[in-house]
């Protein structure tokens, strides 16, 4: 008995993982495809992965700009060394390549998020929509030598990707803390 007393205060000392702290977008257009942010940067934003069935595909990060305001992301190859805990930004990424960046649009349900009244917000689900994400995708996608998958021949995922990309990414829950103007 005193060692089930023990082990249930044992466990109560290991922090536990809160949900609040992982955003998951899901593509509105092909569900396979999410982005899951699980590291809040101390400038708002955030980094994590574009996923494919619940596989990493590309390094996913988005931020936030300074002055005038508004959001950016940046898609790079993927490499699990991008998340070693304790080193610097520029080693993270070195075994990595861009793959396109640009502006992240924030709507809540069907209006552009930075112009919607506070009290308003809660109304609507947080969309995402990165317009330069496709053609950034597609042109980081090599020729298609003969037989082998590539910019004229599409793997499923590459198609899936592409297909996701030119859409919105919805709010599945945590995301506020990643993304300005929305609220969970």
């Amino acid at each position: 008995m005193k060692c089930l007393l023990f082990f249930s205060l044992l466990l109560g000392l290991i922090p536990s993982v809160k949900a609040d702290l992982l955003c998951t977008l899901t593509s509105e257009e092909e569900p396979d495809v999410t982005i899951t942010m699980k590291n809040v940067l101390a400038s708002g934003g955030g980094t994590g992965t574009l996923n494919y069935k619940n596989k990493p595909s590309l390094y996913f990060e988005v931020g936030r700009w300074n002055g005038y305001g508004g959001e950016y992301y940046v898609a790079r190859s993927y490499s699990p060394e991008s998340f070693t805990e304790g080193t610097k930004y520029s080693e993270r990424i070195k075994n990595t390549e861009k793959i396109s960046s640009g502006r992240v649009v924030i709507f809540v349900g069907n209006q552009i998020g930075r112009v919607i009244d506070r009290k308003e917000r809660k109304l609507g689900k947080l969309r995402v929509f990165m317009p330069t994400l496709p053609q950034g995708y597609y042109y980081s996608i090599p020729f298609t030598e003969k037989g082998e998958y590539g910019r004229q021949n599409l793997s499923k995922e590459m198609k899936t990707i592409l297909d996701a990309s030119e859409g919105f990414f919805v709010d599945s829950g945590g995301c506020s803390k990643f993304f300005g103007y929305g609220e969970d």
